[in-house]
């Protein structure tokens, strides 16, 4: 069944009545600056309307989203109320989702997540149609653990296509698969697009969904690239450090490849030719679903960590964070990153697992203590939620 897609469960509706008090707050129009707690959802004073966890279930969608339409109507001139609608685990289906599209499609609405809502590929064509016919706020689209199975990459096309301001797309555990990347990396690549974040970690890419991911950062095509937990493997890795070598200078921001079964070797050669590339964030370290997912840690010994180390104390760069939890860095070669780190021109703040001794981590933060924390950007902001637990940065 669909709602049992990756883990997610099956949603019970609530009773329609229960979202009077929040229906009658949207067809006001009045924002608010505060936090108001409905029996059902939570708007925020930042424009999120936050229903994730709340039971909607596809008859109370649709209520929401004319309420919605209506509140775009009728409230007061200047920023809309709801600007960024999160409706995760609310047992939608396709019908659900696409009368929240319709409606969403007639409002300011800059984001929707509607991450693990039992969607197909069917459904997110459907509305890709009715953001087709908007116009065109939707800059952020989160449809992550939904089931669009393999015609998950000819939806995420007609999406891209659909939404001409697209700029943030989660794919993540959606069944997307080698071949459907391709037909997404062609969708980006001939339209001449460029997205600031593409996930699609948690996915059966395999060393072959490399290739589309290289094209897309030899073109520059997106700022910021999540594909953890999708087996791409060493030779994966090697595949985008190709990539990154002839790639536009400091145009891929971030990198994620946690959980990706990386050998020693090819995590230093990624990590090298990212360094190069002018990435700013790499991460090598594992997401919390490895586990489910049966996805391999990345690995780096004493040889690569000098070799890491090394290629970071060579020339000035970019590359602030590297994370490498759950790598096998223990004392030992943190000791070997820190010998290479006190010489560095540009300092890198490691982030490291358990093992390491205390002196070495200290010495290591203390190289890079002018280094500030990566800043959240307001697309992933925007999908906070009280209701649910926040994404994990690997899969941000």
């Amino acid at each position: 069944m669909a709602q049992q897609f990756a883990g997610v469960p099956s949603v019970a509706p609530r009773p329609v009545a229960e979202l009077a008090p929040l229906l009658a707050w949207l067809r006001s129009g009045s924002g608010t600056d505060r936090r108001i707690d409905f029996p059902a959802g939570t708007a925020l004073p930042d424009g999120r309307l936050d229903l994730c966890k709340q039971q909607l279930g596809p008859q109370g969608a649709r209520l929401v989203a004319d309420a919605l339409a209506g509140s775009a109507r009728s409230g007061e001139d200047g920023e809309a109320p709801v600007r960024h609608l999160l409706l995760g685990t609310d047992g939608l289906g396709d019908d659900g989702a696409v009368a929240f599209a319709a409606r969403a499609a007639e409002t300011p609405v800059r984001t929707l997540y509607l991450g693990c809502n039992g969607i197909t590929a069917a459904g997110a064509c459907r509305i890709a149609d009715r953001l087709r016919a908007s116009p065109q706020t939707v800059r952020a689209l989160w449809l992550k653990r939904n089931p669009l199975g393999i015609r998950a990459g000819q939806a995420a096309a007609e999406l891209i296509a659909a939404a001409e301001r697209l700029r943030t797309l989660d794919l993540v555990q959606t069944g997307l698969d080698a071949a459907g990347l391709a037909v997404l990396a062609d969708a980006l690549l001939t339209g001449g697009r460029r997205f600031e974040r593409l996930y699609v970690g948690g996915n059966p890419l395999g060393p072959a969904g490399a290739e589309p991911l290289a094209r897309l950062i030899a073109a520059g095509a997106a700022d910021e690239l999540y594909a953890s937990a999708a087996g791409l493997g060493d030779r994966g890795a090697r595949t985008l450090a190709a990539a990154l070598r002839t790639a536009p200078h400091g145009r891929l921001r971030r990198l994620s490849l946690a959980s990706s079964g990386l050998g020693p070797d090819a995590a230093a050669e990624l990590t090298a030719a990212s360094a190069a590339a002018g990435v700013e964030l790499l991460d090598l370290g594992r997401v919390p679903a490895a586990h489910v997912l049966g996805a391999a840690d990345n690995r780096v010994d004493l040889a690569a960590a000098d070799r890491i180390g090394a290629a970071l104390a060579a020339a000035p760069h970019r590359l602030d964070h590297l994370v490498l939890t759950h790598t096998g860095v223990r004392s030992r070669e943190a000791h070997r990153l820190l010998d290479h780190a006190v010489g560095a021109a540009t300092p890198t703040r490691y982030l490291l697992g358990k093992g390491v001794a205390g002196s070495v981590r200290h010495r290591l933060n203390a190289l890079s203590a002018a280094v500030p924390p990566p800043v959240q950007a307001p697309d992933v902001a925007a999908v906070h939620s009280v209701h649910r637990t926040a994404a994990t940065p690997a899969e941000r």
